[in-house]
């Protein structure tokens, strides 16, 4: 995805902070790096910026690295980013919990390997991230709207599928489904009117519960009109149906693109945690 890609290093030791930020800056030098000391620092960062790693260590001069983890999983920006514990004594209270639990850790790293180790699983997890292609099933039926997004993502280099209904969504679903043994696809974009007989809401539902798709599996990104003067956005409707994010149109792109990167996180580190 394009975008600037942000790495957030937490670290009470200044020379290891200066370390990490040296090697990587060197190694990635089209990475922004933002290193912190403290909590304090680290909450500022995160409810200002969108980072696509960050690493923590436990015992930091103003809070505990736990409940730190936990603040950060509350902000908007980061609440699905990447998280590294570095630690030589992992606890267990924050160990194997699902992505929705706001204590969610990507992967420990122990401390007593060294920094060194430490930059060379950060790469590799950056490198993978870009590896790996973006594949988008996008499903609307306005001729406007799907000429406006597909130009989004066309610009963006992101792959697409394009389909008017419900049905033909489903269908090609199954047999990716079929094919590759899990789905393949990062993300669906669905409108909420469509062609056909089902709507973006039904669409949803019958990914979730037919198909058995849940939110990690394949993150889905709904598009609705804003809401008029006297009318309210329908939360429970949306995302009762299964929905994880939504976007009003006219799409703003720099809106659509980090909405996105947000959702193919979510299925990243559901990966990474379930290989």
């Amino acid at each position: 995805m394009p975008g600037k890609r942000r790495l957030l290093i937490i670290d009470s030791s200044d020379s290891t902070r200066a370390i990490l930020f040296k090697e990587i800056s060197f190694k990635a030098p089209e990475l922004d790096i933002i290193a912190c000391a403290s909590g304090r620092e680290a909450m500022i960062a995160a409810r200002r910026f969108q980072f696509e790693v960050i690493t923590t260590g436990i015992n930091l001069p103003d809070t505990d690295g736990y409940q730190l983890i936990e603040e950060i999983r509350r902000t908007p920006k980061n609440k699905d980013a990447a998280i590294f514990v570095v630690s030589g004594d992992t606890d267990t209270r924050i160990t194997g919990t699902d992505l929705g639990d706001n204590k969610a850790v990507t992967a420990y790293i122990d401390k007593a390997e060294g920094h060194k180790s430490l930059v060379t699983f950060i790469l590799d997890y950056l490198g993978s991230q870009n590896e790996l292609p973006v594949k988008i099933l996008y499903v609307d039926k306005s001729a406007t709207s799907t000429a406006i997004t597909t130009t989004i993502l066309q610009k963006n280099g992101v792959e697409y599928i394009h389909f008017k209904e419900a049905t033909e969504a489903l269908e090609f679903l199954k047999k990716d489904i079929k094919d590759n043994g899990s789905c393949s696809m990062d993300v669906m974009i669905t409108d909420l009117t469509l062609s056909g007989n089902m709507h973006g809401f039904e669409l949803i539902q019958a990914i979730r519960n037919d198909l058995a798709l849940d939110y990690l599996a394949l993150p889905v990104l709904l598009m609705t009109i804003e809401p008029g003067e006297d009318e309210r956005t329908d939360f429970t409707g949306i995302f009762g149906a299964g929905t994880n994010d939504f976007i009003t149109k006219p799409v703003d792109e720099s809106d659509l693109l980090a909405r996105l990167q947000t959702l193919v996180n979510i299925k990243r580190q559901s990966e990474a945690l379930n290989p």
